[in-house]
Formats: structure tokens, C-alpha cells, sequence
């Protein structure tokens, strides 16, 4: 690994900025997370001041851009590995000997380390600070007082779907709103009968220490509620005895909530890697890592094979070769672990599986899921290039068909360009539909949709549509994609797919801005949540959320029908489809948000909540919550809803 200044440069940003950095951090680390962030080419700035974690991490993304060298980079242009999937084996090739693999990590090293050199690119890193240094606290803001029992209306996830429950930060069993508060890393669980948002219990077992021995911190990804176990998904750092070495462990806490009053831990299992996501189907947990290899730290045999743990204090386990896989000229040093794990029994329902490769983004149905991982190389000589753009990019997407006799990886692919987020990806009748932004022949942003077939073989596509721009937003509905490009406008792009073969963009309508979430209101109207812009100095700005509602009744001529600008505002449902409640009952639609006063550098918090009728947005209620800390979630029971900020601390309103 090469050594160089960028690390102690990301050090001195957090100084400047009074951050303390995670004790745990050290070059290897920093280097090793770099996997899990995804370049966006998005040329708009910001126009809100920004707390100092974000400025840091600012500065930090600066450094990231320049460095692609720690990205692996394509060495094939294979479109795909054709497979025909037999029931119930392992479809893609397997390592027999832990020498194969030894063999396989240094050559991707030795090909990493020459196209560096080649390039002149150092290696760099990233710190991932989200909800670190907020200290702000307030008290439960208590505007409602309605008895009741279990509330018989009360949200659910926003999923993308119906049946695949995704990990989050809050989670309502209509009885009880379990929240991570991001700053105390721990649980806290708030009854909903009284209408009080009182406080019941909290979960410290994760708490972050502050000075000293920090070897069994815990820091909590999501959670789940499952009839009366609650799954906690954290990461944590195994440290060697001399503390010169550390990987990352991620994890799966059970516990018993059936007296929230004191929750009880029933079992704990991990494997090792960075926690990618999950996905919660009936009972089964299916719960991905990634595992990267560094063959300068590996001390044993051992060291370069992912492993499982049975329980908090059970001795590794290491996966058989059988059950590592790998693909065609694999390029990543590193594993994709998946397992999966029975929430009613609290074991594992299989073996775990691993895949050379790593993954960043997840679609996932009730029989596939499909993981996601960005790629890119330079298309010639660094001298020669006058923009970052003159890259190549794709995706490399592995499929993971589930089933009750366990996990099988059946397919891996590569198709051009890099997805935006899970909405990306969709499959309706065993084919698989692909949005994707690239770069074409003249270095400019391009954008794809690829249809592909059980094997991941391309059977359709539709290239080269919305020059100089990129996909922000992507709703696949049926037979038809509903795409959101942007450079100074927001097209909305219709793509019928009834033809598999043969995608065929139908319609497209502008206006300003830019939607990065799409959500169905019915089978005519789709509305987007996203961002407001104005030309700067500079470039494009943001400055506030803007939601749009989009007539698509005519596929041909689609229309906008209304928008609404919420000036000078941030709320997390622009990049995080989690922060959206839709409440069908009563018919509303709910968002976290903040609004930055640029006279007074303070903020107010809240909750939005706006109506869908005659073709309108009605914005019906601004909440405000106590204090400056950013709101970030809300949720509802009844007639109540609830707004959560980092501390975790709930504010209780009566939406009529």
C-alpha cells in the first residue's frame, strides 16, 4: 500500500473543525472504507452553511474524488458470466485452497499497484462522521394526550418493496417506537398509548466510550422490530494484541422486547467486514458485509478467508472454500458476505456465503436480491486528460437468489455506467431492469437503462438519453421506468418496457429543480421530493426542498401539475427514502426537515406534512420541534406524530 500525506491532511481537517476522530482510526481503516463511498457527479453546490461535520467531510470528498486508485478499477469488458442455474448449488466458480486465494488477492494487488503507478495516483481515505458531534439536547415536547392501546393506524418503513422490510433507524410496532439516537449510539423506546411520547427504556449496551479502552465500542447501523424481537445491526473494530492491526467485525443483536421495560439480549452473531444492508423477509434476516484483504496485514491463513461468529463470545468460524465463490478476472480484494439468519429462532437458517467482490447498493424481492458495486478507470493517460470526467465506469451487479434451502449465488454481471441508489434497480418477471449514468466517446454524462435476463444477460437497453446530465431519481412501476435526469432542469423521462427487447422512451417534461426520490401516488399521479435550484456565481445551487406532483396519465405527454418550495430547507427524505411517512389513513404525506436562517445562523426543525388532492399539493402542517438539532425522522400512531432529532429526543404533534 502506498503511503502518503492524505491521511494526516484528513486528520488536520477534523482538528481545525474541534472533531474528534474515532479512536479506532488509523491509514489501513480509513483506506479500507473507501469502498463504501459513491461518487456523485451532481456539479451543483450548496448554498446552506453546513455544520462542521459536514464541512470536514467536504474536504475529505475533495480528497476522495482524486484518488480512484484505491476503487478497483475494470479489467474486463465481459458483459456477462452465462450461467444456467441448477437448483440449490453454487452457480459461479469456487476456490479450493487457501493458496488460491492468496494467489488471486496479490495478483489484483500487483494490477492495482501498477495502473497507480501508471496514473500517478496515491491512495486516500474516508471518515464517515454522520451524527458524531452533535451534543445538542432537549426535552420531550409533550402537545397531545390521548389514551389507547395498541394504535390500530401507525406508519410502517417507506420500503421500495412491499414485502422486503429494510433496517432503519426507527422502527413502530404501533405500541412502541424503538429510535436510534445517532448521537448517544443507543436505543431508546417510547410508548404511544398515552399520546405522550413517554420514554419506557433504553438500550445501552453500544454506548461509545469517551476516553481510554474503546476495543468493545459498538456503533448501530439500523434496526428492525419482528413481532417481540428487536434486531440491532451494528459495526465494531477487532483489534490485534498489540493494537497494530484492527478489521471490522459487523453484527446482529437479538434481543427480547416483550417487557420493553427491560430488554434482554437473546443472541449476537457476526461476520466479518463492513456492514453493507439487509433485508428482512417474514423471519429471515439476510445481512451483508464486506470483508477487504490487505495481503501486508494478513499474519496466518486464516486472515485472508471471511469468517462467521455463533455468538458473542464464540470463536471464529471460518466460511469453507465451497462456499466462497467468485466470477470471471475478479478485481476487488475483498469478499461480499451474505447471510442469513432466523429472527424466531435466533441462529442462522444456512450456511453463510461470500463472493470476491464487495457491494454498495441493494435491490432485493421476496426470491433475489441483487447487490451493486460502482467501478471505474481512467480511459487514457492522466497527462493527456483536461477533466475528472474522462473516465470509464460500471457496475458490477451480483444476483443472490433466496430460498428457505438457502443462499445461492446464481449470476454476476457488468453493465456500463454507475447506478444511483437501490430505486436503480427493479425485476419484474425474472428480468432485471438497470438504470445507469456513464460517460460517452466525448467524456460527457450520458444515461442507459439495460434490460437483462435470469442469467444477467443483456436482452434490451436504451442508451445515450439526457446528454450532460445524471440520474437523480428512479421508479420502476410495471412495464414502465419513470427516470429523473438532471444538469439545469428536471426531466422526467418515461420509458415503456413492455418490450423487453426493445425499451422505448415514450414522453419526457422539464421543470426546475431536481426530484431525487419518485413515489407513486396513483396509477396517473407520481410526485418527487427533491431539491430546488437557481443558477449562482459558480454553478447550480440548492436552496430548499422542492416537491413536484407529475401527471402520467399520458404516457406520451406527460405534465407537471403543481410544486411547492420550501425556501432555505434540508430534510433527509432528499437523499434517504427512509425519512418519508405516508399515512393512507388519514391521507397524508409527512417529511423531517430544517431551514437554515442565513441572517441569524440558526436553524428550525420540523416536520412537514402535505396533502395530495385535486391535482394539488396542500401543504397542511410546519411543525417545530425544540432546540437547533436537526430533525431527521418522523413517524405516526393515530392521530400522533411523532419528530425525532439525533439525540433521539421525541416531539409529539396532533395532526387533525
Amino acid at each position: 500500500m502506498k503511503k502518503n500525506n492524505d491521511f494526516d491532511f484528513i486528520k488536520n481537517e477534523f482538528e481545525k473543525e474541534n472533531i474528534t476522530a474515532p479512536y479506532a482510526l488509523n491509514e489501513n481503516l480509513v483506506i479500507n472504507r473507501i469502498a463504501d463511498v459513491k461518487q456523485k457527479k451532481i456539479r451543483f453546490y450548496q448554498k446552506k452553511s453546513f455544520k462542521a461535520v459536514v464541512s470536514a467531510a467536504a474536504c475529505i470528498a475533495v480528497v476522495v474524488t482524486a484518488l480512484t486508485a484505491a476503487k478497483p478499477y475494470l479489467v474486463d469488458d465481459k458483459a456477462a458470466i452465462d450461467v444456467a442455474p441448477p437448483a440449490q448449488e453454487q452457480l459461479l466458480n469456487t476456490f479450493t485452497s487457501v493458496e488460491d486465494i492468496k494467489s488471486t488477492v496479490k495478483k489484483i494487488e500487483n494490477d492495482k499497484a501498477a495502473y497507480a503507478e501508471k496514473f500517478g495516483i496515491n491512495g486516500g481515505g474516508f471518515i464517515n462522521t454522520d451524527g458524531a458531534i452533535l451534543n445538542a439536547e432537549t426535552t420531550v415536547d409533550i402537545t397531545s394526550a390521548t389514551e389507547g392501546g395498541r394504535a390500530d393506524s401507525y406508519s410502517d418503513t417507506y420500503r421500495q418493496v412491499d414485502a422486503v422490510d429494510e433496517g432503519d433507524i426507527i422502527k413502530n410496532d404501533g405500541e412502541y417506537i424503538y429510535y436510534v439516537s445517532s448521537y448517544h449510539n443507543c436505543i431508546k423506546i417510547y410508548e404511544t398509548a398515552s399520546g405522550e411520547g413517554k420514554l419506557v427504556s433504553q438500550i445501552d449496551d453500544f454506548r461509545i466510550s469517551d476516553y481510554g479502552d474503546n476495543s468493545e465500542d459498538e456503533y448501530i447501523q439500523d434496526i428492525y422490530i419482528y413481532n417481540d424481537t428487536l434486531v440491532v445491526n451494528t459495526y465494531k473494530f477487532e483489534y490485534s494484541e498489540d493494537y497494530s492491526r484492527a478489521e471490522e467485525l459487523a453484527l446482529v443483536h437479538l434481543f427480547d422486547v416483550s417487557d420493553v421495560s427491560e430488554p434482554k439480549q437473546i443472541n449476537t452473531l457476526s461476520q466479518s467486514g463492513t456492514y453493507v444492508s439487509s433485508r428482512l423477509i417474514g423471519n429471515q434476516l439476510y445481512f451483508v458485509s464486506n470483508d477487504y484483504i490487505y495481503s501486508e496485514e494478513c499474519k496466518s491463513d486464516d486472515d485472508y478467508i471471511p469468517y462467521i461468529c455463533n455468538g458473542k463470545n464464540a470463536e471464529k468460524t471460518v466460511i469453507p472454500f465451497q462456499d466462497i465463490a467468485y466470477g470471471n478476472n475478479p478485481d476487488t480484494a475483498s469478499y461480499l458476505i451474505v447471510s442469513a439468519i432466523n429472527i424466531e429462532t435466533g441462529e442462522r437458517s444456512t450456511d453463510t456465503k461470500a463472493i470476491f467482490g464487495a457491494g454498495t447498493d441493494i435491490y432485493c424481492n421476496e426470491d433475489n436480491m441483487y447487490i451493486t458495486m460502482g467501478q471505474w478507470r481512467w480511459k487514457r493517460d492522466i497527462a493527456l486528460l483536461d477533466s475528472v470526467q474522462a473516465i470509464e465506469s460500471k457496475t458490477q451487479i451480483v444476483k443472490v437468489s433466496l430460498s428457505e434451502n438457502g443462499i445461492q449465488f446464481s449470476a454476476t454481471c457488468e453493465v456500463a455506467g454507475d447506478v444511483n441508489n437501490q430505486f436503480s434497480l427493479d425485476e419484474k418477471d425474472g428480468k432485471l431492469r438497470v438504470a445507469t449514468t456513464s460517460y460517452n466517446e466525448n467524456d460527457e454524462r450520458t444515461n442507459n437503462l439495460f434490460v437483462l435476463d435470469e442469467s444477467l444477460n443483456k436482452i434490451g437497453e436504451i442508451t445515450g438519453f439526457a446528454d450532460n446530465e445524471s440520474i437523480q431519481a428512479v421508479r420502476f412501476v410495471g412495464d414502465t421506468a419513470y427516470v429523473i435526469t438532471y444538469e439545469q432542469v428536471d426531466p422526467l423521462f418515461i420509458i415503456d418496457l413492455s418490450d423487453p427487447a426493445n425499451p422505448q422512451i415514450k414522453g419526457e417534461v422539464e421543470i426546475t429543480g431536481f426530484s431525487s426520490l419518485l413515489v407513486p401516488v396513483d396509477e396517473n399521479t407520481l410526485l418527487g421530493i427533491g431539491y430546488s435550484t437557481y443558477q449562482g456565481e459558480y454553478g447550480e445551487v440548492t436552496d430548499g426542498v422542492k416537491l413536484a406532483l407529475f401527471d402520467i396519465s399520458d404516457h406520451e405527454n406527460p405534465a407537471v401539475l403543481d410544486s411547492y418550495v420550501l425556501d432555505d430547507a434540508y430534510s433527509e427524505a432528499q437523499y434517504n427514502h427512509h425519512a418519508l411517512v405516508v399515512n393512507h389513513d388519514k391521507g397524508y404525506y409527512a417529511i423531517p426537515y430544517e431551514v437554515f436562517n442565513q441572517n441569524t445562523y440558526k436553524s428550525t426543525n420540523g416536520a412537514l406534512t402535505f396533502e395530495i388532492s385535486d391535482s394539488k399539493i396542500d401543504v397542511t402542517n410546519q411543525f417545530v420541534i425544540d432546540g437547533e438539532e436537526t430533525a431527521i425522522r418522523c413517524t405516526y400512531a393515530e392521530d400522533n406524530l411523532y419528530v425525532f432529532n439525533y439525540s433521539g429526543c421525541a416531539n409529539v404533534f396532533i395532526v387533525d
